[in-house]
């Protein structure tokens, strides 16, 4: 259901439709306003701010959030911390941000973007063997493969962190 909000930013007033898109581990919402600029805002799933997709912690991102708490409708989802791993590896960045906990003997990882937004799930099965659930990017038929090997090598050397 889209809703329409009035903004005030920097003394300038504007309209915006938003429109939530369900989402397991963020609030998120389309944000379309009336001079056509449109983006994605999701919060922070350590602290709860409010991020404008590709631009991070912005004012925009900020009132955005403070217009979306108003609605009683829109309750903020539970907020944990982050491992954060950061290593060159044959001068190219790894950078991504776990979760981790265990459900039986599997063990799973919520994996997230530098930018702090939600990748998908890799599980550690009891046979050696991984998969990857809840992945968001399924859509765009992209997995980047060299990155979820790395993940695999990475996130074994966290294991005293799995809760």
């Amino acid at each position: 259901m889209d809703n329409i909000i009035n903004l005030q930013i920097d003394g300038f007033k504007c309209t915006a439709v938003i429109s939530e898109i369900v989402h397991r581990h963020h609030k998120m919402f389309k944000i379309s306003f009336n001079n056509g600029y449109e983006n994605i805002f999701y919060t922070d799933v350590e602290t709860g701010e409010w991020i404008e997709e590709d631009l991070g912690f912005t004012l925009l991102a900020k009132e955005i959030g403070n217009q979306i708490k108003k609605n009683k409708r829109y309750s903020l989802p539970d907020t944990k911390i982050l491992t954060w791993h950061k290593q060159y590896i044959n001068d190219k960045l790894i950078c991504f941000g776990f979760y981790s906990l265990i459900n039986g003997k599997q063990k799973f990882y919520q994996i997230y973007k530098a930018n702090k937004k939600y990748m998908y799930t890799l599980v550690d099965m009891e046979n050696n063997e991984w998969q990857i659930l809840g992945n968001s990017s399924i859509s765009g038929g992209h997995i980047d493969k060299a990155f979820v090997s790395r993940l695999i090598e990475i996130l074994p050397l966290y294991t005293s962190q799995v809760k």
